[in-house]
């Protein structure tokens, strides 16, 4: 094992154009967990689909207001943390006249170290307000804010997707988070309604890069408006530190061995037939869940792995059909996790 070192610049090779057609703007904190629990899923760990946003416009904070906890170990307090909020706002929506500002409770199990607050603005007429910002306790960070005042529309969108990611890239130039990222999805999202199909912003992940290697949690979502092009959402995850260390980076088992690997882990495990598993992608990647669930503030070793995809009939019969995955350390073979039910 070394020390981690800083990552270098990669270029996006698998963007992706999709649209979505829930009414969710993007994943909440616990849908990967639920999915997998509901699926009858095993694994050592709750599974994942990478970055994932805290919430839509539809599925954000309690009805009633609930008094904040005082945080402890020296994090900044809620008034500070208010400031900081308040400021943070003004530099993401110049001009805005905040007229309550109401602290969520202090979560750390389910949001991690982050005050949260609940914004309406003056001209926001839901009377809950439609603005969330979340500060980091640690260094005061904004690691979250959202602006779902208008999130969806009816009218088509005014700019292109080009033009809303030179919009995003411009945006982490000026935060200083452009470097060590690397894009993987580039959608309009859309949701369904009574009155038919609605255009949400554009929404981009930039997946973070460590020596070459992306990670899996860890990176940045942004999302810009498609009518103004103004940044509506913005949500960073970035829990691998710098006291954190890696494996080499460059696997010692090939990507046939791993696949094969997994269809023999698959037949001692589940007793699942080698000849009915389709194999739908491999890729490297970091392991950080490592990071994203340790115990305590003690560094962590992410391990290189390949996380690989794979279907049989009872996932393809499913609707719409799904894809188990299995991560395998790259250097030792050890499966790290198994996100698949055979259903016997």
């Amino acid at each position: 094992m070394r020390e981690r070192r800083r990552p270098n610049q990669g270029s996006c090779t698998n963007c992706v154009t999709i649209n979505k057609t829930s009414c969710t703007l993007v994943t909440v904190l616990l849908f990967l967990a639920c999915a997998a629990a509901s699926a009858g899923c095993t694994g050592m760990d709750a599974g994942g689909n990478g970055l994932a946003a805290p919430t839509s416009p539809e599925a954000t904070a309690s009805t009633q207001e609930t008094p904040a906890q005082p945080s402890s170990d020296n994090r900044i307090g809620e008034e500070k943390a208010r400031s900081l909020a308040a400021a943070a706002l003004e530099r993401e929506i110049p001009g805005i006249r905040i007229e309550r500002m109401a602290a969520e409770p202090y979560d750390v199990q389910t949001y991690g170290e982050v005050w949260r607050f609940r914004v309406k603005a003056e001209d926001d007429p839901d009377p809950r307000g439609d603005i969330q910002v979340w500060i980091d306790a640690a260094g005061g960070e904004m690691v979250y804010f959202q602006d779902a005042r208008d999130y969806y529309r009816s009218a088509a969108p005014a700019i292109t997707i080009d033009v809303a990611e030179e919009i995003a890239a411009a945006y982490l130039r000026e935060r200083s988070e452009s470097s060590d990222v690397v894009k993987t999805v580039a959608v309009l999202s859309t949701v369904d309604t009574a009155r038919g199909s609605r255009n949400g912003p554009y929404h981009f992940v930039y997946q973070r890069s460590i020596d070459g290697v992306l990670c899996w949690y860890d990176g940045i979502t942004l999302d810009i408006d498609s009518i103004n092009g103004c940044v509506v959402s913005y949500y960073k995850a970035w829990k691998v530190s710098d006291n954190d260390t890696t494996a080499d980076p460059n696997s010692s088992i090939p990507e046939d061995a791993a696949q094969e690997r997994v269809l023999t882990y698959l037949h001692e495990t589940y007793g699942t037939d080698p000849g009915e598993v389709a194999i739908r992608s491999v890729e490297l990647r970091w392991y950080d869940l490592t990071a994203q669930q340790r115990p305590s503030k003690e560094p962590v070793t992410l391990s290189l792995a390949w996380r690989i995809t794979f279907d049989d009939e009872r996932y393809r019969s499913q609707d719409p059909p799904r894809t188990a995955q299995i991560w395998l350390d790259a250097h030792s073979g050890e499966v790290l996790a198994a996100y698949y039910n055979p259903g016997r």
